[in-house]
């Protein structure tokens, strides 16, 4: 298909796709008729390979779509027909040369073909099954010229202001992710790291690369024979689905907390059971990465959300974002109580802590709050997650399997210490605040003028303290001194 014909294609059903997307208005998400929601799904699927990715992107961002649509895209379907063997088989033997000696037999019958890529099985010659993955011929090639096309559109589209979301920001986020997924090189680095470490009780396995046989087109792994988790569970005791539900969570959390990872796509066709009866986790394609000043606050976030803890569950999410513009820190705190208390009170086993993530998050650009994009991608993981933990067991609580999986790693990890020293950072945090609204309130008054210089005072007394300390104690006694320091910020703020 010339990059003409393409065009005419795209302006002809993308421009009414974007132009649909932009009249839904965030704040009547609710009331979009079914059948709506269906067309656009739809004309994704429609649009083909690029536009079945852009959806998947999109639907994370529950800070600027409807909830309701976002939850439609990230059930798109990914299976298309597959490429031609001769073609495929021709590129495998052009991109390995010589190493191709290694495979015995190559299946010219995929066993799974989606929108990017197709798996062959293939016989080595030393023995093993593998599992081999491949780019369809051609695709790069189609993606950058949709992406091409894409910001020529954009470009002529009459009032772009008006979209919920930036189109050129949102076609450059989906270049950017869309080059990793392209690199199979990355996914092998991905499922190597994702692998290292995992304790071997919980049962959990992830492939192995075959190097020699990787090149950014085709990754060669170790085969797993096995079930689709949906089509394992009815064969499985109670007992055995809380167990695997357990280990998922607790592997997800571990390489989250220990490495930064987040497996964009837990959900139930990326999970095998084997024939040991071990969880195998695939597709490391979309894995991105948060820093770890995220992943602390995160840790926060997830210890004030299992402990109903409002006030931290506030700051933590003030310190995970960006506040935007002149905003009154007082009327946003105010907010987001009002939001966290109609939440939180609610009964074990009432609450979704991903729907809540979603509301919160689609709640972040009123309150004048800006999230982090790879925040963005943890909480579609774990929406995912709970979805592929409900059809392993509908009645399991994921409040609860976070809360148990969430106290076994961070000691696992040895987190606990610095998890309390955090925690202690933000308290200490808002009681200054605290005392700095105060102040502020009260300025014009003479007495309160004096109580202000004092509190300041304290404040810049108490932070010089901490300095001197943490300068002249050695780096072993560094958190009984914080400790000490809390103890005595404590008793001033009392």
């Amino acid at each position: 298909m010339s990059i003409l014909t393409r065009g005419s294609e795209l302006a002809v059903n993308a421009i009414p796709l974007f132009v649909k997307l932009r009249r839904l208005s965030m704040r009547s998400y609710k009331t979009i008729p079914e059948e709506e929601v269906e067309d656009i799904k739809a004309r994704f699927e429609r649009l083909g390979p690029s536009f079945i990715k852009l959806g998947q992107m999109l639907s994370c961002h529950y800070d600027v779509l409807p909830p309701i649509i976002a939850e439609a895209l990230s059930h798109l379907l990914d299976e298309l027909p597959p490429s031609p063997t001769n073609k495929v088989l021709n590129l495998v033997k052009d991109e390995l040369g010589g190493s191709m000696e290694e495979v015995a037999y190559w299946d010219p019958q995929p066993i799974g073909a989606a929108s990017l890529a197709q798996v062959h099985k293939c016989n080595l010659k030393n023995g093993p099954v593998a599992a081999m993955k491949i780019l369809r011929p051609g695709v790069e090639q189609v993606i950058d010229e949709d992406i091409r096309i894409m910001r020529f559109l954009i470009k002529r589209l009459p009032d772009t202001q008006s979209f919920p979301i930036d189109l050129k920001d949102m076609v450059d986020e989906f270049s950017t992710n869309i080059i990793k997924e392209l690199d199979l090189l990355r996914e092998l680095a991905c499922m190597r790291k994702y692998g290292e470490g995992l304790p071997v009780e919980w049962e959990v396995k992830v492939p192995k690369g075959y190097p020699s046989l990787c090149t950014k087109n085709i990754l060669t792994m170790t085969f797993h024979n096995g079930q689709r988790l949906d089509r394992a569970v009815p064969a499985l005791s109670r007992f055995r689905r809380r167990f695997l539900a357990l280990s998922l969570t607790k592997t997800y959390l571990y390489k989250f907390l220990k490495d930064g990872m987040v497996h964009s796509d837990p959900h139930f066709g990326n999970i095998l059971i084997d024939d040991d009866g071990h969880l195998v986790l695939l597709d490391y394609g979309a894995t991105c990465f948060l820093s770890e000043k995220i992943r602390h606050k995160s840790m926060l976030l997830f210890w004030g959300l299992l402990r109903r803890d409002i006030s931290l569950v506030y700051s933590s999410l003030a310190s995970l974002g960006v506040i935007q513009g002149h905003v009154d820190p007082m009327a946003i705190e105010n907010e987001i109580y009002d939001f966290l208390e109609d939440y939180l009170h609610r009964p074990l086993g009432q609450l979704s802590l991903p729907d809540m993530l979603k509301d919160m998050v689609s709640q972040s650009q009123i309150w004048g709050i800006k999230i982090p994009k790879p925040l963005l991608y943890q909480v579609k993981a774990l929406s995912m997650l709970e979805g592929t933990l409900h059809t392993l067991d509908p009645n399991i609580g994921f409040e609860e399997l976070l809360d148990e999986s969430f106290q076994e790693v961070t000691s696992i990890l040895h987190l606990k210490p610095l998890l309390m020293m955090e925690l202690g950072k933000e308290k200490i945090k808002q009681a200054f605040f605290d005392i700095s609204m105060t102040v502020s309130v009260g300025a014009g008054k003479k007495t309160e003028e004096k109580s202000g210089g004092i509190s300041r005072l304290s404040m810049a007394f108490m932070f010089l303290l901490f300095g001197a300390g943490f300068w002249i104690l050695p780096q072993g006694a560094h958190f009984y001194w914080f400790a000490l320091w809390m103890l005595m910020c404590a008793f001033i703020v009392r």
